[in-house]
């Protein structure tokens, strides 16, 4: 059997789609998975993740050169997916997906979540290769992660999205009450912050992966305790936040799909009332929204000073172990 499924959507669309497709190819090995994108400017951007679990990973024009039996499709009525891939698909191709079940990646997710290690996307060898030319180019030293780190995505709404900005903070309060949170927190813990998502201006080479979502401004952190990361791979910046000891996020396609990739440690701060409801609406498996201490937590972190208690707690719980492993060794220290 030859299944087909065309990833979507914004890059996190594509990260959670091939999350569930890659648990669902590993737990059925009688099939074959085979995998289209969309847009070409997404395929070219994640080929620095592992797609070897898949039978193959190509353009969407390449669906009727491949024998394919029957598609498992998430978010068929998207009507980007609609008019830009399904509209130009021979009749033939059309008949083998389900056009009336809307199935949705956060269903399944719901089901698997937390990840197991064998079913998380992995770098590709062309991945791990670029990791480190991309960090020497964001100014990561080989140093910064021999102590605590925060990693930071900054995600500010605009009109006209899929999450409506209504009753969103002003950006210009968030960056100066989010410099001061992070101040105090380095003044605490000689943390570094690495920030994602701002201080990146629009290049052609640029603009299919930041997708204009990125501002020109950054946070107010002195340089040697904080990195502006520079947009230079959606992917490869993933894995550089989730080696961070804690994350703390606003909410987009790139926190959800870190969330997937820790299990914890990952902050929701700031989120639209919009993107609460829906969250909550759907049933959302993400950020421990369906627990009662996790929402209401999220929602006061609009407080800046339950913003910093939270992260605080969280950096305590985060570096606990490592200090009882510390003073074990002190305790026990080898012969």
């Amino acid at each position: 059997m030859v299944i087909g499924s065309i990833l979507h959507g914004a890059y996190g669309d594509y990260y959670e789609q091939a999350v569930c497709l890659k648990h669902f190819r590993l737990t059925h090995p009688h099939i074959r998975l085979k995998l289209f994108a969309a847009s070409p400017h997404r395929m070219a951007e994640l080929q620095v993740l592992d797609f070897g679990w898949a039978d193959c990973f190509e353009l969407w024009t390449e669906i009727d050169k491949d024998e394919i039996n029957n598609f498992f499709q998430f978010q068929v009525r998207d009507p980007e997916l609609r008019a830009e891939v399904l509209s130009k698909l021979p009749p033939e191709v059309l008949g083998k997906l389900d056009l009336q079940n809307n199935r949705l990646p956060w269903t399944y997710l719901r089901s698997i979540l937390p990840l197991l290690p064998e079913y998380q996307l992995g770098l590709s060898d062309l991945g791990q290769r670029r990791l480190p030319d991309i960090m020497q180019a964001s100014g990561i030293g080989p140093h910064v992660f021999n102590g605590s780190t925060i990693g930071f995505l900054w995600r500010y709404r605009s009109a006209g999205g899929a999450i409506k900005p209504v009753l969103q903070s002003d950006a210009a309060q968030l960056v100066a009450k989010y410099s001061r949170v992070f101040q105090r927190l380095i003044d605490t813990y000689r943390c570094h912050v690495l920030i994602c998502g701002m201080k990146t201006p629009r290049t052609p080479e640029n603009m299919h992966r930041i997708d204009a979502k990125y501002p020109e401004y950054g946070l107010d952190l002195p340089i040697e305790s904080s990195t502006h990361l520079k947009g230079l791979s959606w992917a490869l910046e993933l894995e550089i936040l989730s080696r961070c000891t804690v994350c703390v996020v606003n909410p987009s396609g790139f926190s959800e799909a870190l969330w997937i990739k820790r299990n914890a440690g990952v902050l929701l701060v700031d989120p639209a009332p919009h993107y609460l409801a829906k969250a909550l609406w759907h049933r959302m498996p993400l950020f421990n929204l369906l627990q009662p201490s996790s929402l209401f937590s999220t929602v006061a972190s609009r407080s800046e000073r339950a913003a910093f208690n939270a992260i605080k707690t969280e950096l305590d719980r985060m570096l606990l172990p490592a200090a009882n492993c510390a003073f074990e060794t002190l305790q026990n220290p080898t012969p």
